[in-house]
């Protein structure tokens, strides 16, 4: 008779098994996390960007953003309240210097400009007339000065004459009175007379003034008026693109309301905007390197505006290759304007881990092994950042953002 195995036994060799196999498991997955844990220390060259850090000179920059806009752009606006009469161009034709784009209906504007054209011929001739009155009187004037003039010297004569007499017996004392009573009323006369010919010159210089400056304004607005007419034939500036045009024809349009806009689409510029605690940083004539995906292109701040607008400064860049057949209109610009250079700095590369001056945690490399170290970083041009501690001469530093690797001290360089 077979005998039996005690229940007893069975279960405890059960158990056994049971530790074993969660031992097996257990081993199994610390050495699963050895094994990440070796693998995550360690780094493909091909991964990473190197830098060593050397001595030369850093361009201190100041970076933005901005995009690319047509060098010269210009939004034609309606110089009076009109509609579309008739439209020449449509949007993306290139145009000439001069050419129709489109015609405001100018019905309304004919009356004021004739109206306008009346009142200045009027002017000129109601100017024309006080002209020649002013010089009638004037000349009237002069003519009896020289008229009392000469009475007065003749009196003068006469009373000259009596007092010879008087002095030889031949005259009396009442006809020496009399001659120089008739000469003293001859000069009140005559001072009289060019006192109020000095008058009329003034008034009449004034009166002119007041007339010649009521011409001008007339003048001025019969100017404009005609300028206006002009306008409501709007043409092309100068040789561009079309880029938009308002084709409803029969639409109201609201004097200032945009008619079209013409672009140069074949020059560019970069408009740009920076925080104003940088203002100082960026003047015109400053020398910039605008990057623009893969490509880098240099040129000068041109226009800095003068106001802030919610903590921003907004300027523009004029490129030195402003025709450069890869620009385009809205493309994305990282800005970086030159505001200083420091000669025989030590510099590393300047790359997407870099934020700003203060300390990093870098890894510096020797002999395929990169280990953690406090960097201590300062200013930074367009290429490179200046090393102020941390770093001597001739050491190698990683350069990429290894922030996942935050919790090591070493890495592995595999190749």
């Amino acid at each position: 008779m077979d005998s039996q195995i005690p229940h007893e036994i069975i279960r405890q060799r059960r158990l056994k098994r049971i530790i074993r196999t969660a031992a097996y498991a257990g081993t199994a997955i610390i050495l699963f996390i050895v094994l990440i844990s070796v693998l995550r220390g360690g780094i493909k060259a091909s991964s990473i960007n190197i830098s060593v850090a050397d001595r030369g000179s850093l361009e201190i920059t100041v970076s933005s953003s901005g995009k690319v806009v047509p060098l010269y752009e210009e939004v034609i606006t309606s110089p009076i309240p009109s509609k579309v009469l008739d439209v020449y161009k449509k949007s993306g034709e290139s145009l000439q210097e001069n050419d129709l784009i489109l015609r405001l209906d100018l019905a309304a504007t004919n009356t004021d400009f004739e109206r306008l054209h009346d009142e200045l011929e009027m002017k000129k001739s109601k100017i024309a007339q006080q002209q020649a009155n002013a010089q009638t009187q004037l000349s009237e004037m002069a003519m009896q000065i020289r008229i009392d003039s000469m009475r007065l010297q003749r009196s003068q004569v006469q009373l000259s004459n009596e007092r010879y007499l008087d002095s030889i017996g031949a005259s009396t004392t009442d006809k020496i009175r009399q001659a120089e009573l008739e000469l003293e009323v001859l000069a009140m006369q005559y001072d009289q007379l060019k006192l109020k010919f000095a008058n009329l010159q003034k008034n009449t210089q004034a009166d002119m003034r007041v007339a010649e400056l009521d011409l001008n304004i007339a003048q001025k607005n019969f100017a404009l008026a005609s300028k206006t007419m002009g306008d409501a034939q709007v043409r092309a500036p100068r040789a561009a693109t079309l880029t938009w045009v308002n084709d409803q024809i029969g639409s109201n349009v609201a004097q200032g309301a945009q008619l079209a806009i013409v672009s140069d689409l074949n020059h560019f510029k970069v408009e740009a905007e920076i925080a104003d605690s940088y203002a100082n940083k960026v003047l015109p004539g400053n020398k910039a390197v605008v990057e623009i995906g893969n490509d880098k292109l240099t040129g000068l701040v041109g226009n800095v505006a003068p106001a802030v607008a919610n903590g921003i400064i907004k300027f523009t860049v004029t490129l030195d290759q402003n025709d450069n057949p890869k620009l385009r209109s809205g493309l994305k610009a990282d800005v970086y304007v030159i505001n200083s250079i420091k000669e025989n700095a030590l510099r590393i590369a300047n790359r997407l881990y870099y934020h700003g001056p203060g300390k990093y945690e870098m890894w510096v490399v020797k002999n395929s092994v990169a280990k953690k170290r406090n960097v201590v970083l300062g200013e930074s041009s367009y290429e490179h950042v200046e090393v102020l501690d941390g770093l001597n001469e001739g050491e190698a530093v990683i350069v990429n953002d290894l922030s996942r690797f935050k919790s090591k001290t070493k890495l592995r360089i595999k190749d």
